[in-house]
């Protein structure tokens, strides 16, 4: 079991698996709705990526520092801050450009794999054992999660693939390394706070450079729309950050990972309620199925405590 950091402020009690998960995934369902709107009103991913992860930065260290001092002045800090940075951005620059090709029930499907290949990945490297309960919430969430896309049309017709969606097959197996590499190569007895500023501001500093040199100075170029949308993005992924490093130091890459089935069902719902979309009984038995996959996943991890 590896050695838990300190912790300050808002990370600094174990907060439950489930309250956890129902934030991380709630997060990741209104990002493609919001990051879709952001694309509508020409807000570039370099833009959205920079951004908001300064903003990000600078917001998680105003919060932790009221709680107590965040050491930041560590050179592996940076570093891991920087690969994480790396890691994670560049899959989430994919996906801000595939959202906007692909209809959002269908990215929903296609991100919410990302369980299946950081149990494997996982299995891999050997972080984790194989565990009967956690197989099972992983297929009880992707079977939920894939009900939403089912259609008896698509399938008398076919499923083409076109190249927007064949990219989008991309992003679960880059998340899946990004989930994994932060939970193996955690600065040893470094705090979630300073871990969070780190990757959040190294990521700002990192993307900056090739904002400007792309855009030039079309770089701080926003309508007021685009303003506001990429000030709500970033006061959601504040938020976010808190809930992932938790998960991640606390429970594990795989459970951490589970708030993707989660996410599947809320995007489809975020998205009737915003576009119209029509709820069906698909929605309804997928949001049953994925509830069975967090209280299988929660039972696993209790095991796993006790053990």
């Amino acid at each position: 079991m590896p050695l838990i950091p300190k912790a300050y402020g808002p990370s600094a009690s174990r907060v439950g698996l489930i309250p956890n998960l129902l934030g991380l995934g709630l997060f990741w369902g209104l990002s493609p709705v919001m990051t879709k709107a952001l694309a509508q009103v020409g807000v570039t991913p370099l833009q959205t990526i920079t951004y908001s992860s300064l903003a990000v930065g600078v917001v998680l260290f105003a919060i932790w520092r009221a709680f107590g001092p965040v050491r930041l002045w560590d050179a592996r800090l940076w570093l891991f801050g920087l690969g994480c940075a790396i890691m994670l951005n560049l899959p989430f620059g994919l996906s801000l450009m595939v959202v906007g090709h692909v209809p959002v029930s269908t990215f929903s499907i296609v991100t919410s794999t990302t369980p299946l290949f950081g149990y494997l990945l996982a299995l891999i490297v050997g972080m984790e054992k194989p565990n009967r309960l956690r197989i099972l919430a992983i297929i009880a969430g992707f079977l939920g999660a894939a009900l939403l896309i089912i259609d008896a049309e698509m399938i008398d017709h076919g499923i083409v693939i076109d190249p927007w969606l064949a990219a989008a097959f991309g992003l679960p197996f880059f998340y899946a390394l990004y989930h994994l590499f932060a939970a193996k190569f955690w600065p040893k007895d470094r705090e979630t706070s300073a871990v969070g500023i780190a990757e959040s501001l190294a990521a700002g500093l990192a993307f900056l450079p090739l904002l400007l040199v792309s855009q030039g100075r079309d770089s701080a170029d926003l309508t007021i729309n685009g303003f506001y949308l990429l000030a709500a993005v970033s006061v959601l992924w504040v938020v976010e950050r808190i809930a992932f490093f938790n998960l991640v130091r606390h429970f594990g890459p795989v459970s951490t990972v589970q708030a993707v089935n989660l996410a599947t069902v809320s995007t489809v719902i975020m998205g009737a309620m915003i576009y119209g979309e029509e709820i069906d009984a698909r929605i309804i038995v997928s949001a049953a199925l994925v509830i069975i996959a967090l209280w299988l996943n929660a039972k696993a991890e209790r095991q796993r405590q006790l053990a």
